[in-house]
């Protein structure tokens, strides 16, 4: 079933996919079953691989007459914005929405391309391994007391809320989240960042924080707990999430994570 609630039949594994989302192409190589993605959007970064696929374009754009023109027996989206150009030119497009809670789910969407691939072996061992990874490092937690306060910056102080897959990572790791208050991604001002003042700051993409004398009396600032993640993988549910809630917890946890 897609995310609008229609069925989608697969009569044999697709073998020419368009994968227009990073968490099904990191799943197809986690899999062993990535030369089956002939294309996908602009921002893949993982893995290395698949450096090589074709782009077709980014989240507002979509080069319809080159995905027609690879022959493709099925294209995958995650979100509906080409759905209707797609299946108007007559391909076989499944729509699922990218998670947005609830990242144990992971696990599922492995399964899920296991059986539409017909890999089923493997994707199940992909999926007991980021189970039983995760399942580590809740049993870890589980006799830790309060952990700090934090601050995610996606740029430009844009940070997640509370229902976002992030913000359970937070949640797992005893993490409190001064973004409480919004829905989704918003951007917060530099007043309420140090009134709030964040403990330790996650700078995904890079610290853009603590050289701005704004956050100068912050506590992650002048305590120097400042965590720049070594990889994109807590941005896209994949396989590679796990690793992300690993290397955060290890920065975060260092005499609990060895």
């Amino acid at each position: 079933m897609d995310s609008n609630g229609n069925e989608v039949v697969f009569d044999g594994p697709p073998e020419r996919i368009i994968a227009y989302d990073s968490a099904v192409v990191e799943i197809l190589f986690a899999i062993g079953e990535g030369e089956r993605v002939i294309g996908t959007h602009d921002f893949i970064s993982h893995p290395p691989e698949a450096a090589d696929i074709p782009r077709l374009g980014g989240a507002f754009n979509i080069d319809i007459e080159a995905a027609v023109a690879m022959q493709p027996d099925l294209v995958f989206v995650f979100s509906p914005t080409f759905l209707e150009q797609l299946e108007n030119v007559g391909l076989k497009v499944l729509y699922m929405e990218s998670l947005q809670d609830d990242f144990t789910k992971v696990a599922d969407n492995i399964r899920l391309w296991g059986r539409i691939i017909g890999n089923q072996d493997r994707a199940e061992a992909a999926a007991v391994e980021f189970e039983s990874r995760v399942r580590r490092v809740v049993e870890t937690m589980s006799g830790a007391g309060e952990g700090p306060n934090v601050f995610q910056d996606e740029g430009d102080l844009w940070t997640p809320g509370p229902d976002t897959l992030i913000a359970e990572v937070f949640e797992v790791l005893k993490m409190l989240n001064i973004a409480h208050d919004i829905s989704g991604y918003a951007q917060l001002s530099p007043e309420i960042i140090v009134e709030r003042n964040p403990q330790v700051i996650i700078a995904s993409y890079g610290d853009n924080i603590s050289g701005n004398p704004a956050f100068a009396d912050v506590s992650a600032v002048k305590n120097g707990r400042i965590f720049i993640p070594s990889s994109d993988a807590l941005s896209i549910a994949g396989p590679r999430f796990v690793e992300g809630i690993e290397e955060l917890a290890k920065w975060v946890y260092p005499d609990l994570f060895d």
